[in-house]
């Protein structure tokens, strides 16, 4: 009696899935390491913008300091105060990377002394909300 183990006609040998598996892995991880450089990248040059200390408004001009900690320049585009004051005067209206500039921002409006009144400032980096303090 003979034993001898035939094989099916299209059957895949065990190597040649065992290579298919690992070159469809490489592929896959190859993707997704692409993808994290160049959201890497990508994120590693964008603005962070921080309001520093406590914003002050004096006679309608408001104060503050803004200091830019990210790697590309932030460009000031608008400043509101409360729902319907709005200004278009805004010094200086860049701050460059890793700098810092105190903004001087021009309101046509009425402000009580010693309130508080909440702000936004736009950028081009995204939206800081502030809360000044009216002198």
């Amino acid at each position: 009696m003979r034993t001898h183990s035939r094989r099916k006609r299209g059957e895949i040998s065990t190597p040649i899935i065992t290579i298919l598996v690992t070159v469809a892995a490489l592929a896959v991880t190859g993707v997704a390491i692409s993808w994290m450089v160049s959201a890497g990248t990508s994120a590693s040059s964008q603005g962070a913008a921080i309001i520093v200390g406590t914003p002050v408004i004096q006679d309608n001009m408001l104060y503050m300091t803004l200091k830019n900690i990210g790697n590309a320049d932030t460009t000031i585009t608008a400043c509101r105060i409360g729902s319907n004051v709005n200004s278009s005067k805004i010094t200086p209206d860049t701050i460059v990377s890793g700098g810092s500039g105190v903004l001087a921002i021009d309101f046509n409006g009425t402000f009580t002394a010693g309130s508080t009144v909440k702000g936004v400032l736009q950028t081009n980096q995204g939206v800081l909300q502030f809360s000044a303090y009216v002198q």
